[in-house]
Order: C-alpha cells, then sequence, then structure tokens
C-alpha cells in the first residue's frame, strides 16, 4: 500500500501583532516564511511549503510574513531577500535560510529540536546563543570624509551630496548624513578601498567590495560598526575570514569569489571559520544556532575516514559538534547523512542493523545514558538525522579532542549494503 500524501495546508499570513501572538503562546516550534506577492521563487516554494506544513503540522505551525503589508518584521529580523525562512523556538530564533532550494534542512531542523528538547539542552542553548538582532536605533547625523577620491555611496531615505575639502594638502570627500539616514558605500577597486581610512568605525551601515583581484582587508575590519558586508574578491581563506571577527555587529555577510574562479565557491574550511569568528552573523543566506550549524550546507565537521568501501551514490556521510555544558558535562551531536532514495535504522527497528555510536576503549569520555534519536513512526532514518549523546570527561576547558564511532547501514529498492563506520572528531565548545 502506497503512503498517503497529506493534504496541502493553506498557510495564514499573519501581521506584527498576529506573529508575535503566535510566538508568544504557541508552544510548537514556529516557521516564518517571509514572501511578496511579486517574488518568483516565493511563489515557486509556496506549494512545496503548504506540503510540509502539513506533513509537519504535529511538530511546528508555519505561518508567512507579506514583507510589503508588515515592513516592521522585515526590518526587526533584517530581512532583505524573499524567500528567507526563520525557524523559532521558544519565540527566538533558532535557524535561518534565505532561497532554500528544499525544506530538508527545515525537517532536520525539527529532529534537532525534539532531540534537544529532550535533553533539556534547548533553552540553555538558545539563552547563550541567540543571535543579537535589535538594531541600534536611530542613526545620529555625521560626516562622511574620504581620503581623496571617495566611493559610491547611497544614503536613504535621502540622497545627500558631496564636496571637496582640502585636509593637510590632500583634497578629501566629505558628505553630510542627516539624523535617521543610513548609508550604503560600494568599493570596486584598490584605490577606492584605501579611501575608507579616513572614516569613523561607524560611519557606514552596510559596504560592497568587488575586485578582480586580492584585497588588504585592513580598510574594511576598521568599520566595526558595519551591520551588511558583502565581498565580491578571490584571496578570502581561512585567515582573512578569522579577521572579520572585529566586525561584531555584521548581521549579515555575503562572501563570493573567494579562490578568483569566478564561481563563488566557498570552501567548507572558510565556512566553518566565519561561522565561529561571526557566530550572530547571517552568512551567505544562513544562520543556526551552533548546535544545528552541521544542518547548514557545506559545513560538514569532523574526520570521515575509514568509512568503508561506499558503493557510489550510496555514500555515507557523519559530522560531529560539541559543547560543554558546565563542570563534566558535554552533549555531542552527531549528524548522519543518509544516500537519496535510502534509509537507515534506528534502534527498534525490526529490520536492519540499527545504527550504532561508540567511543573508543582508550577514549577519556563515557557515555551517560542512552543516544537520543530522531523519532519516527517506523523507526527508520531517512535524509539527515540528528542522534545527541550525554557524556562526561575531563572537566578542565583544555582542548581536548572527542573522537567517536558512527556504524551506519543503508537499505534501498529491497536490498542492504553492508554498513559502514564513519569516524568522527571534535574539539568540544562552550
Amino acid at each position: 500500500m502506497s503512503a498517503t500524501v497529506p493534504a496541502a495546508e493553506t498557510i495564514p499570513t499573519v501581521d506584527q501583532d498576529e506573529f508575535d501572538a503566535v510566538l508568544a503562546s504557541e508552544a510548537r516550534p514556529v516557521l516564518a516564511d517571509f514572501t511578496a506577492s511579486w517574488c518568483g521563487p516565493c511563489a515557486e516554494l509556496a506549494p512545496r511549503l503548504e506540503q510540509f506544513a502539513a506533513a509537519e503540522g504535529g511538530r511546528v505551525r508555519v505561518v508567512a510574513v507579506d514583507v510589503d503589508a508588515s515592513p516592521e518584521l522585515s526590518a526587526r529580523y533584517d530581512v532583505v531577500a524573499m524567500p528567507t525562512l526563520i525557524l523559532f523556538a521558544g519565540g527566538v530564533p533558532v535557524l535561518r535560510l534565505s532561497g532554500p532550494e528544499d525544506l530538508a534542512t527545515v525537517a532536520a531542523g525539527l529532529d534537532a529540536l525534539d532531540a534537544m528538547d529532550a535533553l533539556g539542552a534547548l533553552e540553555e542553548e538558545s539563552s547563550l546563543s541567540a543571535p543579537g538582532r535589535l538594531g541600534r536605533g536611530p542613526r545620529a547625523a555625521r560626516l562622511l570624509r574620504f581620503k581623496g577620491r571617495g566611493p559610491g555611496v547611497i544614503i536613504t531615505p535621502e540622497q545627500s551630496a558631496g564636496q571637496s575639502a582640502g585636509q593637510g594638502g590632500q583634497v578629501d570627500t566629505v558628505i553630510d548624513v542627516p539624523a535617521g539616514h543610513t548609508t550604503f558605500g560600494m568599493v570596486s577597486d584598490a584605490d577606492e578601498l584605501g579611501s575608507l581610512t579616513g572614516l569613523d568605525p561607524d560611519a557606514l551601515d552596510s559596504l560592497v567590495v568587488h575586485s578582480e583581484t586580492p584585497l588588504d582587508l585592513a580598510p574594511v575590519l576598521r568599520l566595526t560598526g558595519l551591520s551588511d558586508l558583502s565581498l565580491d574578491a578571490p584571496g578570502i581563506g581561512t585567515a582573512e575570514a578569522g579577521q572579520l571577527a572585529t566586525l561584531r555587529n555584521l548581521r549579515s555577510l555575503t562572501l563570493t569569489n573567494p579562490d578568483g574562479d569566478g564561481e563563488g565557491e566557498i570552501s567548507p574550511e572558510v565556512l566553518r571559520e566565519l561561522r565561529a569568528a561571526l557566530p550572530h552573523t547571517e552568512i551567505n543566506g544562513q544562520w543556526a544556532l551552533p548546535a544545528l550549524r552541521h544542518l547548514l550546507a557545506d559545513d560538514a565537521s569532523g574526520d570521515q575516514d575509514g568509512q568503508g568501501d561506499q558503493e557510489a551514490g550510496q555514500t555515507v556521510e557523519g559530522a560531529l559538534a560539541a559543547r560543554r555544558r558546565g563542570g563534566e558535562a558535554v552533549t555531542a551531536y552527531v549528524t548522519v547523512r543518509v544516500p537519496e532514495g535510502a534509509h537507515a535504522f534506528a534502534p527498534g527497528s525490526p529490520e536492519g542493523l540499527p545504527v550504532s555510536v561508540s567511543l573508543p576503549e582508550s577514549s577519556p569520555w563515557r557515555l551517560v545514558g542512552e543516544p537520543v534519536f530522531p523519532h519516527t513512526a517506523d523507526a527508520k532514518l531517512s535524509g539527515t538525522a540528528l542522534i545527541v549523546l550525554e557524556l562526561a570527561g575531563p572537566a578542565d576547558r583544555s582542548e581536548l579532542d572527542l573522537d567517536l564511532e558512527a556504524r551506519v547501514q543503508t537499505c534501498a529498492d529491497g536490498s542492504c549494503h553492508p554498513p559502514v563506520t564513519l569516524r568522527l572528531g571534535c574539539v568540544p565548545t562552550g
């Protein structure tokens, strides 16, 4: 008998008061779809989101926010691209995706929240890690003083003209910014980038930097008041990503072309460094609590050697993250990604070999209780599954590695593959 596909559910559009009431009263996580009537990708997402709401209605409430009808909500959560999906738990954002290709990451996020809630870890994680997106209030009047030829600048809601002014024999560009206005700068070459050295650290709100050659980021790193930054330039690696930690007020970062190949691909290593350096910043349209970062694209972590001879198209992937909870307590998050069309087995399954997680005999860590697996009606795991473990270990906060093994068997189309062993490692944080 084939599975019944739930009927699509109409998603209500809410205004600010209704949205706040939902967040305050809803016990389930809330998924907000920030959308617009003129947005083509939003229209493409809508039918899939309605099916998702029907299928997952037991554990999530889905609402839509029209950014044109409720601009105060889009401003509150810094939504500038549509569609943007924000998953809330306990009234605070825990996962954010802009222009998602599918809803698998949201479903995996719900699995993770279920597991964290079962361990009582969700409230602590949210209170420690929720991004500070409260804004800084109306901007005061200020002068933008560029050394030499300044970059292009847009000032909203009104355009203010620049003027030349002599300073120590150097002709500078000075722009008067009225109170309550925001500034958007555009840099297209090294000369324009150098002109930023005359600015006060909080002079610009947003900055776009484009270059076909590597740049010295020092002038950008001075602008600690930046809220939004877009870097389209080669030569940005893990070292440069770590330097961006100085921009602690940054709410949004877009990074493209770090290798100069024009493809805009960012290595997983650079992404991990950026997310560690800027834990409260949306990076390339994505953000998540530290415990959920493994769900984001290209952010797998851990050593995945020793996976056995896996057949093409049937590769099982794994990742490991861990957070100290005080004293000897550590919560570990094991992510297992099962190939499309295949499934693995949770403990209690009447068929197949269930996924098992174990520590090496020589490990200084020990398991406390049993691992928590995602709850499914048939004990089958598909897509991305999160397994949560409580551990005890050394009480000191030194960088002691955590290593473990996950043994996974997958089945598809009536046949099962030999189990593979994923050897995963990380250093607990927190």
